[in-house]
């Protein structure tokens, strides 16, 4: 099984290009707001220690239950450290200029090569952030729902959301980030629904100081939490019905070399698309239950019409339960033709487009309602998460000279390098809520 591939994107440009007149001012590009990386509780891994970093935790002692009886010593209270690892990532990624290009072209193009990459550069520490935070168990739904399937469009995030999420942490002994502020991210969707939430209204207008909020399209410090925004975290929906199609496939179609499940077991499988500007997984397919009565393999298919982008496979052993879904390969789709993947219970594939099903790799996320757009807000304490990093970040430029690999010396790279992870690093003391939205 193939493990996440590191972030590699080329982009050269067309000497066709310069024939056209370029105007002095450059049109303005997309801002993403990066928060992330900023919040995480941070530890640097010094060099040659490896690829494995490790916070420690000492927890709480237990309180005794009695008092001490005269003359008898009481037991020990045992001391119990906890640990949590995670192994570093490298992240690489650079764009390449031609001679032609950068003679020819009006605008500084190391410049804005520079600039380009510092962007995503800090969009990708950002995203993975978030990617490790979407995977915590510790989650609540707006509207006290119990799972992302039940949300509905009347579960948009209120007042009285946060003050269950506050009490929650409290009692757990979060403690809060900023004074007496928990920290809290909200996308400008959810943003909007709070700044219309009645109790904020009210609030806004009977104090004057806060009328700035309503005006302003704030919230800032709201429920003990203090409000920052970030128009990078994902939207989930609900794959098109039809875009992923799975089905049995029995005797003969069985792929070259493999060993097909069991006759009447069940593998559940399941499909999702990455954002193709963010590589967030932001169409999610709903889990499909494939079985016959006979051996089998399963197809899936992705059809002509489905959007070009990177789609993952997930898969369960046979006779896996719901939700156990686990990470088996990547397909590159393009709109126009169908793909067609295999996966088999075990054998050695012939074919590439033929992976045999394991139960390692990344769990499926669960599934969004049926015409709601699923919202991901958080509200965190003091060493909810962290981030580690090996080396820090690094930058290089090819000189402009020939070499064995470009002896005309027609190109120059510049580039960026990284080894990174965040982690969690205590669930209790941080929630990921998720809602409906007013605005979307």
């Amino acid at each position: 099984m193939p493990t996440e591939t590191n972030l590699n994107t080329v982009a050269t440009l067309s000497p066709d290009v310069p024939a056209v007149y370029l105007k002095d001012e450059l049109l303005k590009r997309a801002e993403k707001d990066t928060v992330f990386w900023a919040l995480a509780d941070k530890g640097d891994q010094p060099a040659n220690s490896g690829k494995v970093c490790q916070f420690v935790r000492y927890e709480r002692l237990t309180l005794p239950e009695a008092p001490a009886e005269e003359g008898v010593t009481p037991t020990a209270t045992p001391m119990t450290l906890s640990t949590v690892q995670a192994v570093l990532d490298q992240w690489i990624a650079y764009v390449s200029m031609s001679d032609v290009a950068q003679l020819t072209i009006k605008h500084p193009l190391f410049q804005q090569a520079r600039e380009l990459l510092t962007l995503q550069h800090n969009e990708t520490l950002d995203r993975e952030c978030q990617v490790v935070l979407m995977g915590t168990s510790s989650v609540y739904y707006a509207g006290n729902q119990t799972a992302r399937a039940n949300l509905t469009s009347a579960d948009t995030l209120k007042s009285d959301d946060i003050r269950r999420v506050v009490a929650g942490l409290r009692a757990t002994g979060a403690r809060p980030s900023r004074g007496n502020y928990f920290n809290g991210v909200v996308d400008p969707y959810v943003r909007g629904d709070l700044n219309k939430d009645a109790t904020f209204v009210q609030a806004g207008t009977n104090v004057p100081d806060a009328l700035k909020t309503l005006r302003e399209f704030d919230i800032g410090g709201w429920m003990g939490v203090w409000w920052q925004e970030s128009n990078l975290i994902p939207v989930i929906a609900l794959m098109t019905a039809g875009d992923s199609v799975g089905a049995a496939v029995t005797g003969g179609s069985i792929p070259a070399g493999c060993t097909g499940f069991d006759s009447g077991s069940t593998v559940r499988i399941k499909t999702t698309r990455l954002d193709a500007n963010t590589g967030f997984e932001t169409s999610i397919d709903a889990e499909e239950a494939i079985t016959t009565g006979a051996e089998f393999a399963i197809s899936v298919t992705l059809s002509s019409s489905a959007a070009t982008g990177t789609y993952i496979i997930y898969s369960t052993l046979q006779g896996g339960a719901t939700g156990t879904n686990t990470l088996q390969l990547r397909v590159r789709h393009t709109t126009g033709t169908a793909s067609v993947v295999y996966l088999v219970k075990s054998g050695t594939p012939a074919a590439s487009n033929v992976r045999v099903v394991t139960g390692t790799g990344r769990v499926a996320p669960p599934t969004p309602p049926s015409g709601v757009n699923v919202h991901i807000s958080y509200v965190m304490g003091q060493g909810f998460f962290g981030a580690t990093q090996l080396g820090g970040l690094q930058t290089f430029v090819t000189p402009a000279q020939a070499s064995d690999s470009d002896p005309a010396a027609q190109r120059r790279k510049v580039s960026w390098k990284q080894m990174f992870k965040a982690l969690i690093l205590n669930p209790d003391f941080g929630k990921r809520i998720e809602s409906a939205s007013d605005f979307n």
